[in-house]
């Protein structure tokens, strides 16, 4: 299903997030942080998205605190390529 332009905007937001994350540019930390605040800006158009960025935030902050710490951003990686998948699953670039 195709996102609205506001939530196009948003969900590249989170996969700028997810960058930086692999990049090392950002902490994991800062990368939840970023998923937390944009969850509850996307609106409801039935590209599934808002709830699989409130999903990730919620799995990076299991991971913060159930994975030692040489492991927890490969964990994260990891987990951020389930909510790559489903934006690009919205039909937005990911560029």
């Amino acid at each position: 299903m195709m996102m609205n332009n506001h939530n196009i905007r948003l969900a590249k937001k989170v996969l700028e997030a997810i960058k930086n994350l692999e990049n090392g540019t950002t902490t994991l930390a800062e990368t939840q942080s970023v998923l937390e605040n944009v969850a509850p800006l996307f609106e409801n158009d039935g590209s599934g998205v808002e709830h699989a960025t409130r999903l990730a935030a919620a799995d990076l902050d299991a991971i913060q605190f159930t994975t030692l710490r040489d492991e927890q951003v490969p964990a994260a990686i990891f987990r951020l390529d389930n909510l790559r998948t489903a934006v690009q699953l919205a039909d937005i670039d990911p560029a």
